[in-house]
């Protein structure tokens, strides 16, 4: 080894060095002093200097940030950022907060980083997140799967469509793919309509007939046809002892919006892997009004997870 290779490393050890280098890749993100992440540390180290713990992080694929603890100089590090659970970032002044600079694996990407749900990923990646395959767990802490997300959405069926009809109990099934609790879901349209009378025209949501007063008639139900997306209390009728409530208004959508994204629900809806759901048109949902319907409507599902 050369005398000038020499010194070089050494000033590259030395606390002066290690700084620099520090300060180098550390560039764009800042400590946040008296905070803290909780509740997703995975490893913990001792260090001399709080810089180490930068060069810790680097050293693990799934380190996301850091808190590093004052007094007892020690590392933590975390498998999420600030961003992806800003509800376990807390104030504590024995500590400060770094979020991973240089080479972050973004959420969800590998296998052995997976996230929650696809919205974590949205969370934590913002407007960078990559529409597509992304690895989630299949249940709480367990087991992780392929999902597709878009944006905050993960979709629920596969390459092949959902389809549903407008009479004799032609529904569309689904299976959810994940436990855990949802928000809300919506329907992308990939082909067909439906009519509920030859007379008017072809929508892909409802029924055009005037009586309806452009209100939408598709809802998605529990295997026991019981109303989930829009909830039961939102649903309509048109009045009579025998009439029974199968549309619904929904504000910015129409019989033709190429989606249909219904309401965030109040109580978001706990699911378990592999459950049944349906999509229903709402007169064949109620056997009423559907002796002169016709067509079928194709979606794509997808499902926000809390």
């Amino acid at each position: 080894m050369t005398p000038k290779l020499s010194l070089v490393i050494m000033f590259l050890m030395s606390p002066i060095g290690i700084l620099n280098a520090s300060s180098q890749c550390q560039a764009g993100e800042h400590s946040i002093d008296g905070m803290f992440l909780r509740g997703h540390t995975f490893m913990t180290y001792p260090v001399g200097l709080p810089e180490m713990c930068y060069f810790r992080c680097e050293e693990e694929v799934t380190c996301q940030s850091y808190n590093f603890v004052i007094a007892q100089r020690i590392c933590e590090l975390n498998n999420r950022t600030k961003e992806a659970t800003p509800e376990d970032f807390m104030p504590d002044q024995r500590r400060y907060y770094m979020k991973r600079s240089h080479n972050r694996v973004p959420l969800g990407s590998i296998k052995e980083l997976p996230a929650d749900t696809c919205g974590e990923i949205r969370a934590s990646e913002g407007e960078e997140m990559i529409d597509g395959i992304h690895w989630i767990y299949f249940e709480e802490n367990g087991e992780v799967i392929e999902a597709y997300c878009k944006e905050g959405w993960q979709k629920i069926n596969g390459e092949v469509p959902v389809c549903f009809g407008a009479k004799d109990n032609e529904y569309g099934a689904f299976n959810m793919t994940k436990s855990g609790r949802v928000k809300t879901m919506k329907l992308i349209h990939r082909s067909g309509s439906v009519h509920c009378n030859p007379t008017t025209g072809a929508s892909y949501w409802g029924c055009t007939h005037s009586r309806y007063q452009g209100d939408l008639t598709t809802i998605i139900t529990d295997v026991d046809k019981k109303p989930v997306l829009p909830p039961a209390y939102d649903l309509k009728d048109f009045g009579g002892p025998e009439e029974k409530p199968h549309f619904y208004s929904l504000p910015g959508y129409h019989h033709n919006s190429t989606e249909l994204v219904f309401r965030t629900l109040v109580n978001p809806l706990s699911v378990s892997n592999n459950q049944e759901m349906q999509i229903w048109y709402g007169p064949d949902m109620v056997d009423r009004y559907e002796e002169n319907n016709s067509g079928k409507t194709c979606v794509d599902v997808y499902a926000f997870y809390v």
